[in-house]
């Protein structure tokens, strides 16, 4: 069984390394020496455009002066070492043509790679493989078994073909769930030393396709794709269980992209070079996609849009170590393809892979049984809290099944530290209780929530389909003018949209609640408008206006039947008595006293009014708004009635 990996290591790591200026004599040389980039440290680089400069951060940046071993110490020792362990690993170089991607794998193309110190990365991966393969072989001794094969393949004009038997043409990408992704009919040779593959490499690699253009005299035509795989088998004792790693570590060396205007590229070149530049942008599809799932966005990866992204998928996003060689150059006649090369390697970085232990268990029926007891002891044990010292698990492990001693018991879990372990518990699982009942309520929120709009929803649909139906009839009546059926066919259907709308806007919630704001406030003007203090004080004002009147014209009248006595009998009457017995100064004083109340009356009465108005006033203000929001929504009815 696979067991998962650390995934702090799991990111796809990127390591950019700048080409120093070319001198030589061909067509490939920088002659302008002109650089568009700098290096700024171990990690940074700086693009030198304008208006602004800018920075990108990697893993590891190397200069012009960097050498091949620097550059495998950094990239290929750690992904190697994986492989030992049981991970897969790929090492790939991307960059633009003539940018040192060949170089940096492979070497000059010379001969003698494992002896000179230009040898690139996969020469000093296969020396550094087998020394750690004999390194194993010189501790375990025949307890430890390995098994080495190797295939070499190239996609050519998207087409595979073995590089390890020149005879084999366009094979075939094979998927399933026990290998994967792999290539049906591929010659896989095992080797035994670093020398044997790398027999196979110098053969594989002659048969590469390459051709001259004007910024590369050995330009690679196609991605070349060298396959190494380990298995080995390791025993913890002569009569254990075996346990089986297989890991698979893929070398790439991509072909460069290309830009017609540079290369001057025709005919073969041409389509060629078309060919890689799809591929390529394939590649850079699969990135983005990568991408934006690392940052929790659901999205496709096209990895069947090319055979490289499809053998190449376990090693973007998948169960792979991966490290990716970005190669630029230096020169500012590349600063289009260095800033592209750059930007893809920063997007690489973002990837994250989940990388597993390729591990299985092989032996006889009797020991696996052994082993299975073995692990279900301990297992036990540990649930028991029973604590075993170092040297007694080495030993159950490599004796086989062993009675494990209770003598570690563990004692130190006192009574009281139970007990808080038992209350902390409780309170946790009352906390996920009251939040599971939190959640409870809100879902039978959002339900009725859904139920209220089902019925706005089902009337759009039917607006929607009487739409649809209306385009198509529109379609036919263009085809056929002067249908007077269809023409009545439309205006049933337009009447019936509208019936439609106008329920959608009858049963529409903030028209509801419009209608029932207004039916509310039209209540309340209702309410101001019949109080009954304001008719009793307007019944004791007239009371009073008439009594007053009454009192005016009894007093006036006595006051000239006074006169007329005075006139006629010149005798002094006494004031106090008047005529006829009639108290003229008591009559006064309740006449005053009548007006007095009825200014108070009339007061009162005042402010009432005031008051009424007010609310009347607020009233009508509020009622005005929610009618002209209604007739917003009918005019938008009479809108949709119009474009039809």
């Amino acid at each position: 069984m696979p067991d998962q990996a650390d995934g702090s290591d799991d990111s796809i790591k990127v390591f950019v390394r700048v080409r120093p200026f070319l001198s030589g004599t061909d067509g490939s040389s920088d002659l302008d020496r002109q650089e568009c980039l700098q290096v700024d440290s171990l990690t940074s680089v700086t693009m030198l455009s304008k208006p602004e400069p800018k920075f990108f951060t990697f893993d590891r940046v190397a200069g012009p002066q960097t050498t091949q071993e620097e550059v495998f110490g950094v990239v290929g020792r750690t992904i190697v070492e994986s492989c030992m362990q049981g991970y897969n690993g790929t090492i790939f170089a991307y960059g633009q043509t003539g940018s040192g991607k060949t170089f940096t794998m492979i070497g000059p193309n010379d001969d003698g790679h494992l002896t000179m110190k230009l040898r690139g990365v996969i020469p000093r991966t296969l020396d550094y493989l087998f020394s750690l393969i004999n390194r194993e072989h010189q501790k375990r001794g025949d307890l430890v078994q390995f098994l080495c094969k190797t295939s070499f393949l190239e996609i050519y004009n998207e087409q595979v073909f073995d590089l390890l038997d020149t005879a084999s043409v366009g094979l075939h990408l094979r998927e399933n769930i026990k290998r994967g992704v792999y290539v049906d009919g591929i010659t896989e040779r095992p080797v035994s030393s670093a020398k044997e593959a790398f027999d196979v490499l110098s053969g594989g690699w002659s048969n590469r396709r390459v051709a001259a253009t004007s910024m590369n005299r050995e330009s690679s035509r196609s991605h070349a794709v060298f396959t190494l795989t380990v298995e080995s088998k390791v025993k913890e004792s002569p009569g254990a269980a075996a346990k089986i790693k297989t890991s698979q570590l893929h070398l790439v060396d991509l072909a460069g992209s290309e830009r017609q205007k540079d290369t001057h590229a025709v005919g073969t070149r041409l389509k060629e070079a078309g060919n890689i530049n799809r591929s390529l942008s394939t590649l850079g599809n699969v990135i983005m996609a990568l991408v934006d799932q690392a940052h929790g966005k659901s999205r496709h990866v096209p990895y069947r849009d090319s055979k490289l992204t499809f053998l190449l998928r376990d090693s973007l996003g998948g169960n792979s170590k991966t490290c990716i060689i970005a190669n630029v150059s230096m020169a500012s006649k590349s600063f289009g393809e260095t800033l592209s090369t750059l930007s893809f390697a920063r997007r690489a970085k973002m990837i994250r892979n989940r990388a597993v232990v390729n591990e299985d268990t092989l032996g006889n029926v009797a020991q696996l049984q052994l082993e299975i007891k073995k692990l279900k002891d301990e297992l036990n044990d540990m649930k028991a809290g029973i604590i075993k010292n170092p040297s007694e698990m080495a030993s159950s492990h490599s004796a086989g099944f062993s009675t494990p001693t209770k003598s570690g018991l563990a004692d130190n879990k006192t009574d009281s530290e139970l007990r808080d372990m038992l209350l902390s518990a409780m309170e946790t699982k009352q906390q996920a209780e009251r939040e599971k009942q939190g959640l409870l309520e809100k879902v039978e929120k959002l339900e009725e929530v859904v139920l209220k709009k089902d019925k706005f929803l089902q009337s759009t649909k039917m607006i929607l389909k009487f739409r649809e139906t209306h385009i198509s009839n529109l379609e036919s009546r263009l085809k056929k003018s002067g249908c007077e059926d269809l023409q009545t066919q439309t205006m049933s259907m337009l009447r019936a949209e509208i019936d439609q709308l106008r329920i959608q806007l009858d049963s529409h919630p903030e028209v509801q609640r419009f209608a029932l704001e207004n039916l509310r406030l039209r209540e309340e003007v209702k309410k101001l408008q019949s109080q009954s203090s304001n008719d009793e004080v307007c019944t004791e004002l007239s009371r009073v206006r008439h009594y007053c009147g009454q009192l005016e014209a009894q007093v006036l009248t006595e006051k000239n039947r006074h006169k007329a006595a005075m006139a006629a009998t010149p005798k002094r009457r006494d004031r106090r008595s008047g005529v006829g017995g009639v108290d003229f100064e008591g009559m006064a004083a309740e006449l005053d006293r009548y007006k007095t109340l009825s200014k108070q009356l009339q007061g009162e009465l005042k402010n009432s009014k005031q008051q009424l108005s007010d609310q009347a006033v607020e009233a009508k203000q509020k009622q005005m708004d929610m009618e002209m929001q209604l007739v917003g929504a009918r005019q938008s009815v009479k809108d949709l009635e119009q474009e039809k």
